[in-house]
């Protein structure tokens, strides 16, 4: 019985969320808070099949401030189960994703379990923020940092050749000019980045309008026909915060939803990389966690 693969699709259907979202954000909402987990384990063997599905949608509703909780589980006759977990609210995204399943051979080699489990958990949030201030006049070049502060692991071994065991974590941000045009974009993928602090730098003016765009994922998944392990493990469920530091005190951080997104403390990154993007450059920072 050949075993399907659905994460590489998860991944995928995570990557296109936050560009959706965008879209969207085109539209006449002002802010958004939405979020699924999907739980599904299957034991082919005794054709047992659980899936436990859960998730919102806050679309200009107070809802989307508050702490907004997912928790879903399944477990089937062969032992295999998958659990999903999503906090959130606008600015900060918690996401975890675990599957296990039981070795699938006997001693002599022959294959006694078919199966899987796959868990998914996954959060996106869009905001949208007047440039203004009390001191400067409209039209002023002005710029707003947008940080991303991220923690959590993939166990290991992270992906099996075959597709039969996998664990990943993507995260987005993305600042857009409404008036100009202008776009800072950035993507993070844990089998590629390490946690830490993550910038990137938008140049727009006092009156013009920007929206906020955030998505954290987690998957795991792991079959029978697997041999480098039986557990899948994505744990985000410490980050993901997102937060702005304005270019001069007193511009505006408060999005329509109500939530300022006023950076704590300023981000001291072990390096530097700068793109250009307008007449003043894009830029884009990180530091390595300690």
């Amino acid at each position: 019985m050949k075993h399907q693969q659905r994460f590489p699709l998860g991944r995928v259907l995570a990557s296109a969320v936050l560009l959706l979202a965008c879209m969207n954000s085109a539209q006449a909402q002002s802010y958004q808070l939405s979020a699924y987990v999907r739980s599904h384990a299957a034991d082919f063997m005794h054709n047992d099949d659980k899936t436990d599905y859960q998730d919102f949608n806050w679309l200009d509703k107070p809802q989307a401030l508050a702490l907004n909780s997912l928790d879903s589980s399944a477990l089937v006759v062969s032992g295999g189960h998958a659990s999903a977990k999503v906090l959130a609210s606008v600015g900060m995204l918690k996401t975890y994703a675990s599957a296990y399943y039981p070795y699938g051979y006997d001693a002599q080699g022959h294959q006694v379990q078919y199966g899987y489990g796959n868990g998914t958990a996954q959060a996106t949030f869009f905001d949208t923020l007047l440039v203004t201030s009390s001191t400067l006049a409209e039209g002023t070049p002005v710029s707003y940092r947008m940080d991303l502060s991220i923690n959590g692991t993939l166990s290991s071994p992270s992906f099996e050749s075959g597709g039969y065991l996998s664990a990943d974590g993507l995260a987005e941000m993305r600042l857009r000019d409404k008036d100009s045009g202008q776009i800072a974009t950035l993507s993070w993928d844990a089998k590629k980045n390490a946690t830490g602090v993550y910038s990137l730098i938008l140049n727009t003016q006092v009156g013009h309008t920007l929206t906020i765009n955030g998505m954290l994922y987690a998957g795991a998944d792991v079959s029978s026909y697997a041999r480098t392990g039986r557990n899948a493990e994505a744990d985000f469920y410490h980050s993901a915060y997102y937060q702005l530091a304005p270019s001069v005190a007193g511009l505006n951080t408060t999005g329509l939803s109500g939530h300022d997104f006023l950076a704590t403390a300023v981000p001291e990154p072990a390096s530097y990389l700068l793109l250009g993007l307008g007449l003043a450059g894009l830029g884009i920072r990180r530091r390595l966690k300690a």
